[in-house]
C-alpha cells in the first residue's frame, strides 16, 4: 500500500513539474511573441513635448512601425534615434538593442533626462538624400536632386501638415534658440534633414545636422490617443 502511495506522489510530483515547465515555457514564449511584435512591427511612442504640435500634441500616444523606417518619404513623421548612438561602443549598442526589446521598447538605455539629444524623438522628413535646402523665416527651401530650382516645402511635400511658425521681435538676437534661416546645404546618399512642427522651440536638424537613414527607428502610422485626436499620419 504504502509503496503503491509512494509511486502515486512520485508520478505526481513529476506530472506538476512538467506542467509547471509547460506553463513557464508558455509564459516565456507569450513575452517573446508581444516582445517581438512590439519590437519589430508596431509599438507606442508618447510624445513628450510640444516639439510637434499641433499636429501631434504633448502627451499624446502615437503607433510607429519600425519595419517601414527605410521607406520614409517626405512628410513622414519619423522616431528618431539618439544623436549620441554613434558614440557608444559597441557593447552598449547591443546591450541597449537587447533592453530595448526584452521591454518592449519601454526602456531604453543610456538616455539622460537632463539632455534631450540622448532621447528618441518625433520629427517630420523634410529633405531626404541628395536634395539642396537651406532655411528662410522657419520654411525650408528645397531643390531636389537633379532638378533646377527651388520651392518651398509646402509646394514640394504632397502629404498636408500644419506648422507652428515663430516671428521674433525686433531686439531679439537670432543668435539665440533655433535658427530661423541657414544657408545652403547638400544632403549625403544617407542623410534626412528632419524638423519639429513647432519650429519656434523644437531641437531637430537644425540643432544637430542631418540624420543619417540608420538613425530612424520607425515611421508613424497614426494617433491613438486622446480618442479626439486620432489622426492618421
Amino acid at each position: 500500500m504504502n509503496r503503491q502511495l509512494f509511486e502515486y506522489s512520485y508520478a505526481l510530483k513529476k506530472e506538476k513539474k512538467r506542467q509547471s515547465f509547460f506553463i513557464v515555457l508558455y509564459i516565456l514564449f507569450i513575452v517573446f511573441l508581444i516582445s517581438s511584435i512590439l519590437h519589430f512591427v508596431i509599438f507606442p511612442v508618447r510624445q513628450v513635448s510640444q516639439t510637434m504640435i499641433p499636429d501631434v500634441k504633448e502627451g499624446s500616444l502615437v503607433m510607429v512601425l519600425p519595419f517601414l523606417r527605410n521607406s520614409c518619404e517626405r512628410g513622414d513623421i519619423v522616431l528618431v534615434d539618439s544623436i549620441q548612438q554613434d558614440e557608444l561602443p559597441k557593447g552598449k549598442k547591443i546591450l541597449k538593442y537587447i533592453v530595448a526589446f526584452v521591454t518592449a521598447q519601454q526602456v531604453q538605455l543610456y538616455e539622460d533626462k537632463n539632455y534631450p539629444g540622448s532621447k528618441q524623438k518625433l520629427r517630420r522628413v523634410i529633405g531626404l538624400p541628395g536634395d539642396t535646402i537651406y532655411m528662410r523665416d522657419y520654411v525650408l527651401y528645397i531643390k531636389p536632386q537633379g532638378e533646377k530650382h527651388f520651392l518651398t516645402e509646402f509646394e514640394v511635400i504632397k502629404n498636408k501638415y500644419n506648422v507652428t511658425f515663430y516671428t521674433a521681435d525686433a531686439q531679439w538676437d537670432s543668435s539665440l534658440g533655433v535658427k530661423g534661416s541657414f544657408e545652403q546645404l547638400v544632403l549625403k546618399d544617407d542623410e534626412y534633414f528632419v524638423l519639429g512642427d513647432n519650429r519656434k522651440s523644437a531641437s531637430d536638424s537644425r540643432l544637430w545636422g542631418p540624420v543619417k537613414k540608420d538613425s530612424v527607428c520607425g515611421k508613424a502610422l497614426f494617433c491613438y490617443f486622446p480618442f479626439q485626436n486620432f489622426k492618421l499620419y
